[in-house]
């Protein structure tokens, strides 16, 4: 958006890149299209919404996102259903067998994959994203950043909504260091 809050001409909203919700993210993509890359990103797509004039957004290298992660660990074997039995039960007892057989092969198989997957891991390959438990609406704690890096807003003029001048600082210094950005006010 320009100054004016008309939408300025050949650019594309960023509301449509979306942002991961990884719970593990491939080891060597970190530095490149990682978490760091995703804070970014949403740090200007609150600078949209909020039509802040592009000429004062954060000076950084756009984000790069990653590709959709295409990694799946797949079930090898089959379940060996037990064999209906006619003369002794009904469609009904059988299929209640089979869901206790197929319940007992389902555990089973969700052990492998997952001691595979922690073994890669483990190996490396993978790293654990760290999850957020803010309890402050993600959209509202990137807008808070993004007024305090494009408008230099001091933190009491933000605080309303129930939320202090220092849960506001807190929330914007917890993104500017994921975001990998030192705050210079």
């Amino acid at each position: 958006m320009g100054s004016s809050g008309k939408k300025m001409p050949n650019t594309i909203p960023l509301t449509i890149f979306g942002v991961p919700r990884y719970r593990y993210f491939p080891t060597h993509l970190m530095g490149r299209c990682g978490p760091q890359q995703w804070e970014r990103l949403r740090i200007l797509q609150a600078c949209e919404r909020l039509e802040v004039p592009v000429k004062l957004w954060p000076k950084f290298k756009f984000p790069e996102l990653p590709e959709k992660q295409k990694v799946n660990f797949r079930v090898e074997d089959r379940p060996d259903l037990p064999p209906y039995r006619p003369l002794e039960e009904s469609i009904s007892e059988w299929k209640n067998r089979c869901r206790e057989h197929f319940d007992k092969f389902l555990d089973e198989q969700a052990r492998l994959l997952d001691k595979k997957f922690q073994d890669a891991v483990k190996l490396g390959l993978y790293t654990k994203i760290a999850a957020t438990r803010e309890t402050t609406a993600l959209n509202l704690r990137y807008e808070w950043t993004a007024q305090r890096m494009c408008y230099r807003t001091p933190y009491h003029r933000m605080a309303k909504a129930g939320y202090s001048a220092d849960r506001i600082k807190q929330s914007v210094l917890q993104i500017l260091k994921k975001a990998g950005i030192q705050e210079r006010i």
